[in-house]
């Protein structure tokens, strides 16, 4: 026998066990499911579960993951000295972003100081727990005293619509507690959800609370009015099963959401889709962990993005002084490397060019000289707007980079030619680690400071302008 027949003989043989084995399995699947169709019942809930768990923990992770920005924080902590209107114009814009950003129905926060529930609309009123029944959440939320919660309500910015809000803690370094923040899904979008899973698998899903409260069904009658009897709900994690005249009742805790996931099945169908499930099983639980995986990722997107947006210069796109301040937080902890390099620069004439040319004109100087340092230093390290005219760079290049970036910031400044201001002009410094090794960041942005202003100065000198002035 030639090799080729060998290699046809082998692969013949490898399929053969292959389909042999997997009707074999298939039938032993089989047998088992007529023995036992707790078994299938079970096996049914486990692939409900793990689609409806992949959908609605996104909101419950986005909820969480406000209520630990930092930018938020500050934001509480700071409420009066910001005043009211520019509270609610920052608040406004956050939860904007989040909303339209994310795509859900609501976004809003709490302020426990103040009792300002702010929204993606601005301030909306002044929670009152002991006055206004519709406020008593805010209240029993904080007296159970958990991370988060799900709350089923009416949603009042959006003519009364069934709302699943997930409400988180707001807590500041120290443990106290700051207020609520939060995002609502309305009961639309898990009710097509579960009209789906209860097609696909001729059952009847509801997610009740521990008193077994319906808070999520395809029929809204039933949504907090009724109550599902007879359902074993443990809080242990794993699945409890029931067998009923008509068919099965599997129910099972989600953690995450702190609801019971309680699933009907009828025992004439289970028959008929076994086959389906075990067929689709390997395919379901592929796409299950796609979802989750994509889920994942578009929230990590997501998140990074809001994260970006907190630490940008919005005139210019280079980090803000927020940054700049956590940045050099996290070097001062640190050893600086050899070829570190603190930058300093400073824009000349901008005060000249906002009093003759108007501030359109400033703007006009002050993205030109971003764009300029952004050429010349951006490949090396960070950037930063700091002040109006006042930037800062805290990078990483060898003495020959540093030497050719200077060089190449002088030819864009003499390059640089605006529509209204035809000149840009920077004053600028800087400190290495190697120069002065034994220094800290914050030294070294010191020397390089000095550097700059004696830079400035000679430019003020040699043009003979009033520093002043400009």
């Amino acid at each position: 026998m030639n090799k080729s027949n060998v290699t046809r003989l082998a692969l013949a043989i490898v399929l053969l066990s292959f389909l042999l084995s997997t009707f074999v399995s298939l039938w032993s699947l089989h047998l088992m499911g007529e023995r036992s169709r707790r078994e299938l019942s079970l096996m049914m809930a486990a692939r409900i579960y793990d689609t409806i768990v992949g959908e609605l923990s996104e909101p419950v992770v986005v909820s969480q993951t406000m209520a630990h920005d930092s930018f938020l924080i500050e934001l509480l902590e700071n409420e009066d000295a910001l005043g009211m209107d520019e509270a609610v114009s920052r608040m406004q814009a956050y939860l904007a972003g989040i909303k339209d950003g994310l795509g859900y129905e609501a976004a809003f926060v709490v302020s426990d100081a103040s009792g300002r529930y702010y929204s993606f609309r601005g301030f909306n009123k002044i929670v009152r727990p002991g006055e206004d029944a519709r406020d008593r959440w805010y209240a029993d939320f904080l007296r159970e005293n958990r991370p988060y919660d799900l709350d089923v309500d009416n949603d009042e910015l959006s003519q009364d619509a069934w709302t699943v809000f997930v409400d988180s803690r707001i807590e500041d370094a120290s443990g106290k507690l700051l207020g609520v923040c939060g995002v609502g899904v309305h009961m639309t979008k898990s009710q097509t959800l579960f009209l789906e899973l209860e097609k696909e698998y001729s059952a009847k899903i509801s997610l009740v609370d521990a008193d077994g409260l319906v808070q999520v069904d395809t029929e809204e009658s039933r949504i907090e009015t009724e109550r599902v009897s007879g359902v074993p709900l443990s809080p242990a994690g794993d699945y409890q099963y029931r067998k009923t005249g008509g068919g099965h009742l599997v129910s099972r805790f989600v953690d995450k959401l702190g609801w019971y996931l309680v699933v009907e099945i009828d025992s004439g169908s289970l028959q008929n889709e076994f086959l389906n499930v075990i067929l689709l099983n390997v395919g379901l639980c592929v796409l299950v962990m796609g979802l989750l995986t994509l889920a994942v990722r578009i929230i990590a997107v997501r998140t990074a993005a809001l994260a970006h947006a907190s630490f940008r210069d919005q005139a210019t796109g280079l980090f803000n002084r927020r940054a700049f301040e956590e940045e050099k937080e996290r070097l001062h902890a640190s050893v600086l490397p050899e070829d570190f390099v603190f930058l300093s620069a400073d824009i000349n004439g901008l005060k000249t060019a906002n009093d003759t040319l108007g501030h359109v004109a400033g703007d006009e100087l002050i993205r030109g000289a971003s764009e300029a340092l952004n050429d010349a230093f951006g490949p090396y390290g960070k950037l930063f707007r700091i002040g109006g005219d006042e930037f800062a760079g805290m990078l990483r290049m060898p003495e020959d980079k540093l030497e050719t970036a200077c060089r190449n910031l002088d030819e864009l400044m003499h390059a640089w030619c605006g529509e209204l201001v035809k000149e840009l002009s920077i004053s600028y410094g800087y400190a290495s680690s190697r120069e002065f090794p034994s220094e800290t960041i914050t030294e070294l942005g010191v020397i390089s400071d000095e550097r700059m202003y004696k830079a400035k100065e000679a430019y003020y000198r040699t043009s003979g302008r009033d520093r002043r002035k400009h």
